[in-house]
Formats: structure tokens, sequence, C-alpha cells
């Protein structure tokens, strides 16, 4: 007999494919699933996702793909371990959702894979009580396949009534960009990248507005009180360009003057401030919108990173120019004047029961190492931060800013001398 008892068993009027242990081999149990099924495959069976074996995988082809595993009665479920076949190579798109009885379903994590391992990668969320686990693909860098060469629950823990539907608080570790700064999350492939050049004077892609000179050190001296530093796209910035600043339509599409403008971004800049007038103000990275004045108010949409320089720290959501709401602040670190400090301002799409919403992140690089980075903000706006975007076509008022825009922001105000260095804005996965 072979070491994996198994039978199959084809649902043609369903479309679903089951492997069934019929007992529990070392093999199965490994992974702490009994079972394994999935909505297709293609010759890859979803058996081979729970055999405990990475060089076997289950895949299949198109957008909505699940596998889902069955870990024989309800535990106390805290995280899904995934190896992706391929994983090293692309990226994969995915919801984890569980269930205690295998028809009603709860979202305990969406997010995408880092890409760089073919490895276990480790999922964590807040301990519920499962006995089904069901991840559903929604395609990668490269293609729409869904391919999974392992997976494996971890039990056990506390389990809390309300799950987390977000994604972890701490990215993976992915290297660091071309100035040497460490990057919370991986670039997407071929997506939209922008750093400061060595001569930022000649940057066809940044527009400081006002006059900026080069320090001794290499870095860079702004003396405005009122600083709008525009990153563009390759594509560039053009308002005419721009059909319609509907906010459902924007929704649906995606993108505000074109399809590779600023949406899933890190923005990251180092800002010494030499010189402050009033010190409750703040710097504040901000996408998801383009120019900001009355003239053109509904384009004026953005979620703005804000970093006070007395050391406070929140996020702001403007619906249109000027309409904000805010959330709470909270202590980021000591007041900034006079030390270099890194300020990384994180926006990415994510699900949320089910249902689009922002992933909103800030971090902080106290001692200017390019290294040791430290989240001091991490919230999703659902819709719960409010919003005024009727006032531009929405149908729905603090409806999430889902969209890009064709401009990345590096703001500030009330600080007169002001020195910047290794500006950058990174489109990242969603």
């Amino acid at each position: 007999m072979n070491r994996l008892s198994t039978r199959r068993m084809r649902l043609s009027a369903f479309g679903l494919v089951s492997v069934l242990a019929l007992s529990a081999a070392p093999a199965l149990a490994a992974g702490g699933f009994i079972s394994a099924t999935a909505k297709a495959h293609d010759g890859n069976v979803p058996g081979n996702a729970i055999d405990g074996i990475q060089t076997t995988r289950w895949s299949a082809d198109g957008i909505g793909q699940w596998l889902r595993g069955d870990m024989g009665s309800v535990k106390s479920l805290s995280a899904l371990d995934i190896a992706w076949y391929r994983g090293n190579e692309r990226s994969s798109k995915f919801v984890i959702e569980t269930s205690t009885d295998g028809t009603t379903y709860t979202q305990a994590f969406s997010g995408t894979s880092s890409g760089k391992t073919a490895g276990l990668e480790r999922y964590t969320f807040a301990a519920r009580n499962a006995r089904y686990v069901r991840v559903t693909v929604n395609g990668t860098t490269m293609n729409t396949w869904a391919s999974i060469s392992e997976m494996a629950a971890i039990t056990g823990g506390t389990t809390t009534p309300t799950p987390d539907p977000t994604p972890p608080t701490t990215p993976p570790a992915t290297g660091s960009d071309v100035f040497g700064v460490k990057m919370l999350y991986p670039t997407k492939t071929g997506g939209e990248t922008w750093f400061l050049k060595d001569d930022a004077l000649k940057d066809s892609r940044f527009d400081p507005q006002d006059p900026i000179t080069r320090n001794s050190d290499g870095s860079w001296k702004m003396r405005s009180s009122q600083v709008r530093m525009h990153a563009l796209t390759s594509t560039g910035y053009d308002s005419n360009k721009i059909p319609t600043y509907d906010r459902d339509v924007l929704a649906g599409r995606g993108y505000m003057q074109a399809a590779n403008d600023w949406k899933n971004v890190e923005m990251t800049g180092f800002i010494k401030v030499n010189a402050v007038s009033d010190s409750s103000d703040n710097f504040a990275w901000y996408a998801r919108g383009g120019r900001h004045n009355d003239g053109l108010a509904c384009e004026g949409s953005s979620y703005k990173g804000s970093l006070h320089y007395d050391g406070r720290v929140r996020w702001q959501k403007e619906s249109w120019h000027v309409s904000y709401d805010q959330t709470a602040y909270k202590t980021g670190t000591s007041a900034l004047k006079g030390r270099w400090v890194g300020f990384k301002s994180i926006m990415k799409n994510v699900l949320y029961n089910g249902k689009p919403a922002v992933k909103l992140e800030l971090w902080l690089n106290e001692n200017a190492d390019k290294v040791t980075w430290k989240q001091v903000y991490d919230i999703t706006d659902s819709g719960q931060i409010g919003g005024d975007s009727t006032h531009c076509g929405g149908s729905v008022d603090a409806m999430p800013i889902t969209w890009g825009g064709p401009l990345a922001t590096f703001r500030w105000d009330s600080a007169s001398d002001v020195d910047f260095k290794w500006l950058s804005v990174r489109e990242i996965a969603e």
C-alpha cells in the first residue's frame, strides 16, 4: 500500500475536487489538515498541498481559485503557513478565510506574498475557532495561476470573538533601495518607482515648486514655510487628461489620470528641521490625487501621513480640497528639531470583511541609520474615518479612497529651514 491511502472524489456538478485521507497518516497530519478540497485543479491535486512534501503542489488557473483545508475538528487557529510554488519568482494576491461549519466563512487575512521565497511564509491573525481554512488566490504578478506547494495550520492560543482582517503589522524585510534605505514592502514587479536624482535640479519627475540648494553633505535645503514637492509618475501630470472626478467612477477603474497613477505606495524621506515657527505643524507625505487647490477641488483627494514637529503622528483623509477627516493623534517620537529622522508613509488597498479598504501605516527611523524602522501608526480605512465623497459624485460619503492619482507629494508648513534627502516613492503590490 502507498504511504498515503487516499480516494479521489470528483463532484462535477459543483466543479469541486476533493482528496480525503482514510487514515491520519503522519504526512497529512504534519500540516494539521486531514483533507483538502479545491475549486479546481490542473492535475496537481489539492491533497498535494497538505502532504508535507514541498516538491508537490496544488495548481489551478483563473482569478478566484480556492483551496480549502479541513482540520477535522474545531480548533483555535492563529496563523497559516503557506509555501507558494515559484514563490521566489512572483507574488500571489490572496485572502484567507475560516469557518467552523464549512458554510459560513469569516475573513482572517488579505494580502500578498513576498515574492522572495518558495519556502513557508507565515500569515498571522487574531486567534479564532475554526475547522476549515480557505485560501482564495486572485492572481500573481506574472499571471492568473494559483499554486500552493504546502500549507500548514498554526493552532493553539486564546480565541477572540472579533477577528483581525488586516495584514500583519510587520511586513517582510525585502532589502534596500538605491540609497541603501531598508524597504518595508517589496516593489511591485514592473511597478512605478521614483528616486530623487543626485542632481535634483535636473530631475524631470520632481517638482519642488520653490528653490532648493545643495548642502555640503549632499543633502538638499528648502527655505520656504509652505512646501509642496511633487513626485510624478513616468506618465507625468496633466489635469486636462483626467476625464472625470466622479468618486464612484474612480473607485471602479482604480485611477484618476492613468493606470500607473500612484496608488499602493511606500513613500520615504529623511528630513531635518532647522527652523520652525509652529511646533504643532507637520510634515505630510501623501498620494491618491493630483493638485490641491480651490480651482480643482475634486482633484484634491489624498491620504496624508502626518509627522508633527513635536513628535506626534496621525493620518488625515482628504475627500476633496478642502474637506478633512482625521484619526486620533499618537506619540511617534520626541521633538524633531535639529536631528535627521526617516519617515515612511505607506498606503495599500486591502479587503476588510470582503469589501475594499485601505491599510495605512506610518514608520520612523529615529536614528537615521536607514535600517532601524519603528511602526508608529497602523489603521485600516473601511469607511470609519469619515469623509465627504458625495460632494464629488460619490454614492457614500465615507467611502475609502481606493484609486490612484498622478502626484505623490512631500509637504510641510511653518518650517522655514528644512534639509531633506533620500526621497523616494515605490509602487508596492496590492
